[in-house]
């Protein structure tokens, strides 16, 4: 298998929106620095109460060891009051179709 695509939706409980961006932010740089790490990026929805990121990685090896690392563990720590529910998490490989 080669590049892995992920999609992870976070909702913020009511009142928390704010709080939940800038913890989410915090971990786009350690991220995006990691082995693997072709892009990781974060959307805020119109209502300002959905997250998404978006992500690619060389390999599923480097998304295993992404969950693993000190900076995503802090942030889930640190989220775990502010969220509404289970984030929801979707792994992705490309399906290429040619004429």
């Amino acid at each position: 298998m080669g590049l892995t695509y992920v999609s992870a939706t976070v909702m913020a409980k009511e009142g928390c929106e704010a709080a939940l961006e800038a913890e989410l932010v915090k971990v786009l740089a350690p991220v995006r620095a990691e082995d693997g790490c072709i892009r990781y990026d974060l959307h805020k929805s119109e209502y300002g109460n959905a997250f998404l990121f978006y992500e690619i990685w060389e390999s599923p090896a480097h998304l295993a060891v992404h969950a693993k690392t000190p900076h995503i563990e802090a942030m889930r720590d640190a989220t775990a009051e502010l969220v509404a529910g289970v984030s929801e998490v979707n792994v992705w490989e490309a399906v290429d179709v040619t004429e």
